[in-house]
């Protein structure tokens, strides 16, 4: 076996023994003060040593016919908040600087975080985690955003089967007239994923074992 065919095998076994996975959780939400009717989701997605991307969306089709809305705050909670240390920090918001404020503790952090950024009435309280989000009142109006999350020990399987709150007001549009929403979810086990780059060892390892076949009919 030539010097190639040598590589090409051993990354066929590396390929196939070191599938790595990553974790995604959708969780879907629904307002909890107003009957329901008006819905949000959140994902969770590892992406990197203790970062997970975290996005949320109230936009159409999550509520068909939605016109406006502005998502105004988050929570969350953790499966084992003792596996966390350290502060948290944000990146790659999306919109730019859509967070403005947070607080992060567990079972301390309130379901009122001032304004009109509340839980009040949904009986959710004693949170882990929260984040305010844009500019109450406007000008801007976000029905989507997203933003990387880094906590020493965190990853998504952190948020699998937790609860996750929001906040939106200035609705328009569709078949939820209420104008503001506190939305409640119960959260998802999560599904797993290739992480990035092991489709292309996988398929280097198919290669591999394909020229090896080859070489022994041969």
């Amino acid at each position: 076996m030539n010097f190639f065919g040598r590589f090409i095998s051993v990354a066929s076994i590396f390929a196939v023994t070191s599938f790595a996975n990553g974790a995604v959780i959708t969780t879907s939400l629904e307002d909890a003060t107003n009957g329901g009717g008006f819905f949000g989701e959140v994902t969770f997605t590892d992406s990197g040593t203790n970062v997970v991307t975290i996005a949320a969306n109230i936009s159409d089709p999550v509520n068909i016919g939605l016109s406006k809305g502005d998502i105004l705050g988050l929570w969350f909670d953790f499966a084992d908040f003792g596996a966390l240390s350290g502060g948290a920090t944000f990146s790659n918001q999306n919109p730019a600087s859509i967070i403005t404020g947070s607080d992060f503790g567990e079972d301390t952090v309130s379901s009122s975080l001032g304004g009109n950024v509340n839980l009040n009435g949904t009986g959710e309280t004693a949170w882990d985690f929260a984040v305010m989000t844009g500019s109450n009142g406007g000008p801007d109006f976000y029905q989507t955003l997203s933003f990387d999350l880094t906590i020493a020990g965190l990853d998504a399987n952190q948020f699998s089967n937790q609860r996750v709150g929001m906040r939106v007001q200035s609705i328009e549009g569709g078949e939820f007239q209420e104008g503001s929403s506190k939305l409640i979810g119960g959260g998802t086990p999560p599904v797993n994923v290739p992480e990035p780059g092991t489709f292309a060892l996988l398929a280097l390892g198919m290669l591999g074992l394909g020229i090896s076949r080859r070489k022994q009919r041969t």
